[in-house]
């Protein structure tokens, strides 16, 4: 099976469009020229807007992956001497923390199970205990199991706390999961382009509200290339202050166009929802238990546990043979469970099939 014809159920990076992978055969183009200005601009702009924050939120785009938002987007929400409290229940929320603990920024948690969203009592408890916190910081979509976090309710226990920001994670929510982020009173969202967006990896980007904008200006710099800062003065002025990945910024605005000229927010979680009940259905009729629970579950990715005797590696093998690729799971769930993801640009039909193609892989690897 070659790559390229190849379905992956995997959260990132996500399948793309013909379209999208055209974008990239554009040609060279010299990120100081005029041409690249226009681009940069157009996305800009376009991103706020596709996703409901036009005219609250002001783009900074980064070469990088989702995690280079996510640091930017702390480091520069927490002064010096301040704290920051992150919602800690996945590997998602981890690596937030882990963040902090790297700067030296000192780091208060609120966690809860893998399977459960956490508590916005918690939130508010934990910042009422500790008034030295300059930021929240919080996944939306902890992709480590399919969890929504309450991003709305926990925004609105921040903004009782006075100048904490919220910080919201949204790089596997972005476009594609509930709440609309317009409903959200989040100061900093980070995203990328290679999830929801349907893009391509290298390029995330950090959506700052008035009070965010305020914020990276008087917090210290803490790294050279991550700084949101300059990064937003110079794109600002229609510069970039390192060289940025052209080809995945055309890419970015082939599916951004996609998105908006399908309908928006609106029918991309649509499309996410019908796709999630079409193979959970599927799931259900296999046998292969959700670890998730109802309430709390994404439209985006579905954790499973593996049958008995039947390892990740052996099903994930034989459903590539069948043109599918899987996704391990993490952490100490890695052992037992296994993701399926319906993100990106998939065939309907492809997700049709593949309740029989997972059954005979199963009972392939089980004989």
């Amino acid at each position: 099976m070659i790559d390229g014809a190849l379905t992956l159920l995997t959260p990132g990076p996500a399948g793309t469009s013909e379209r999208v992978r055209n974008a990239l055969l554009r040609g060279d183009l010299c990120h100081r020229e005029p041409e690249f200005a226009d681009l940069l601009e157009r996305i800009r702009v376009a991103l706020p807007r596709c996703l409901n924050l036009g005219g609250t939120h002001e783009t900074v785009l980064v070469t990088g992956s989702g995690t280079a938002a996510m640091e930017m987007a702390l480091i520069g929400s927490v002064r010096r001497g301040r704290s920051a409290l992150v919602v800690n229940n996945g590997v998602y929320g981890e690596r937030l923390a882990k963040i902090a603990g790297v700067h030296g920024i000192t780091c208060h948690e609120v966690r809860s199970e893998w399977t459960r969203p956490v508590d916005p009592a918690a939130v508010r408890a934990a910042l009422a205990e500790h008034d030295d916190i300059d930021a929240v910081a919080c996944v939306h979509h902890e992709t480590t199991t399919g969890l929504i976090n309450p991003i709305e309710e926990i925004g609105a226990a921040t903004a009782s706390a006075g100048e904490a920001l919220f910080v919201v994670d949204a790089i596997s929510g972005t476009g594609i999961e509930e709440p609309d982020l317009a409903r959200v009173p989040a100061d900093v969202i980070c995203g990328t382009a290679n999830k929801g967006l349907h893009g391509v990896p290298g390029v995330s980007f950090v959506l700052l509200g008035d009070r965010a904008v305020e914020r990276v200006a008087e917090v210290p710099s803490r790294s050279l290339y991550l700084d949101a800062a300059p990064h937003l003065a110079s794109q600002r002025r229609g510069e970039v202050a390192f060289t940025p990945a052209v080809q995945a910024c055309y890419a970015l605005d082939a599916a951004i166009a996609e998105y908006e000229e399908a309908g928006g927010f609106a029918a991309r979680t649509r499309l996410y929802r019908e796709r999630a009940a079409l193979v959970r259905d599927q799931f259900d009729r296999l046998g292969l238990p959700i670890l998730v629970a109802e309430p709390f579950r994404s439209s985006s990715v579905t954790m499973l546990r593996l049958p008995g005797g039947v390892s990740y590696r052996a099903l994930h093998d034989e459903l590539k043979t069948r043109g599918y690729v899987v996704y391990a799971g993490q952490g100490h769930l890695s052992g037992e469970y296994f993701r399926i993801c319906t993100m990106g640009e998939i065939p309907r039909r492809r997700l049709k099939e593949l309740e029989r193609s997972l059954a005979d892989a199963i009972a392939a690897v089980t004989r």
